[in-house]
């Protein structure tokens, strides 16, 4: 039986200080797609001397939904999916391959285990690793939400995607941030950019409080992680105040805030066992991609209020 082949897809926007391991661990893939955001550095240049296929496009405040369109086009079997900050690791080739054979049968889309680093150290605690990533599909198999970093949709269902164990790999290396500073950056960028819904009625800005407690408790481990985690933990609660106040500011008319009446309600939205149920999902994408699949379902069964 032939071995199914595989492409590789890389979206690029000013990546040349990344770009070149990314490429370059997907060295054997049988087809390397290269879709760039009208990049202003080498990106473009790097990825043609990697031997790949360049598509530019415009640029887009938001990438997850630009990959449907390019991994539709691809030749291979298999879609293999990269961030141009992240890289595979060396045993890479004959892992996946050997992945393919011995479960392609079975499953449409794998979740593969990634390691995130904020400068030089990889951050393992508060449920950080195994971080599952579904990155290696069937073609058509997967489709990504317009949004920032959202849970992509595994189209034949939750029971078609298999978590691939850390000890069998391979890993994804995710060089985030190359420090604090461009966390902090990056983390306005994506809010500033994402979409927010539009009806005031809805808004809660509570919500937004109680989930810079759920920050503060799933992300800070200082034990395994030391400072840094902390730091990390504080970037990304004011990440989720920072959204709730440019939703609330995006809104006509503008509704009560109600800041002081969100605190304790927010406080108390956060109980131990909910902090290790998010640590738990965090470290089963499967578990997490079916309960989304059942959520969606019951909303679609239940009458809408109104």
């Amino acid at each position: 039986m032939p071995k199914p082949k595989i492409t590789g897809v890389v979206h690029t926007r000013d990546s040349a200080a990344t770009l070149e391991a990314a490429l370059a661990s997907l060295a054997w893939v049988d087809e390397l797609m290269v879709v760039d955001m009208q990049s202003s550095d080498d990106s473009v240049a790097i990825a043609q001397r990697h031997g790949a296929v360049v598509h530019q496009v415009e640029i887009a405040p938001r990438i997850d939904g630009v990959r449907n369109r390019f991994t539709a086009q691809a030749s291979g079997d298999w879609v293999l999916v990269l961030d141009s900050d992240e890289y595979l690791s060396g045993d890479a080739p004959d892992l996946v391959q050997s992945l393919i054979a011995d479960k392609g049968g079975s499953y449409d889309a794998f979740a593969l285990p990634r390691y995130n680093y904020l400068g030089d150290q990889v951050m393992v605690g508060g449920g950080r690793h195994p971080d599952y990533q579904i990155r290696l599909f069937k073609k058509g198999m997967v489709l990504w939400p317009d949004a920032h970093h959202t849970l992509p949709l595994v189209t034949s269902g939750p029971g078609h995607l298999w978590e691939v164990p850390p000890s069998r790999g391979p890993h994804i290396h995710h060089r985030n941030y190359r420090d604090l500073r461009q966390l902090i950056t990056r983390q306005l960028d994506y809010a500033l950019t994402d979409l927010y819904p539009s009806d005031p009625a809805s808004f809660d800005f509570a919500a937004y409080l109680a989930r810079a407690h759920q920050q503060m408790a799933l992300r800070s481990d200082p034990e395994t992680d030391g400072d840094l985690s902390q730091a990390m933990a504080l970037v990304m609660a004011w990440d989720a105040v920072m959204r709730g106040l440019i939703h609330w500011d995006s809104l006509e008319p503008r509704p009560p805030l109600n800041m002081l009446d969100g605190f304790p309600r927010a406080a108390a939205q956060m109980p131990r066992w909910e902090i290790r149920l998010r640590r738990y999902l965090g470290r089963h994408l499967a578990l997490k991609h079916l309960l989304r699949a059942v959520r969606a379902r019951l909303r679609a069964l239940l009458p809408k209020r109104g």
